[in-house]
């Protein structure tokens, strides 16, 4: 069985907890390692529970440091209501990726939050 395709199939059907088993499982036969832990980390912002999506972000990060992964970590952290970290990923994603508006515009609504 490819535990990374299962986990597309219920991430598809919005089974997300059992997606995130699947992405697990995934990652740990190293099948899709970067992409099985961000999706996992995608499952959980999806239920909301963003300090354990930080941990899988940060785990896909040290494996591949890609625009959208540090764009979900920024997010997660802006969600807890820490506006220095989420500035500081945001800035990453967006350095790494300068033609990501949405991050451009997360960055500006910060800094905007940080003048009032």
């Amino acid at each position: 069985m490819n535990y990374f395709q299962k986990g597309n199939e219920l991430y598809n059907s919005q089974n997300y907890k059992k997606a995130i088993d699947m992405y697990k499982k995934a990652a740990d036969e190293k099948i899709n390692e970067a992409s099985s832990l961000y999706n996992a980390a995608v499952c959980l912002i999806k239920l909301k529970n963003y300090k354990r999506a930080i941990s899988f972000l940060s785990c896909a990060i040290e494996k591949d440091a890609q625009s959208k992964y540090f764009f979900n970590l920024a997010y997660c952290y802006s969600m807890l209501k820490n506006s220095q970290k989420a500035l500081i990923y945001f800035n990453t994603a967006w350095a790494l990726n300068h033609q990501d508006k949405d991050c451009e515009k997360a960055i500006n609504f910060i800094l905007n939050q940080y003048k009032k």
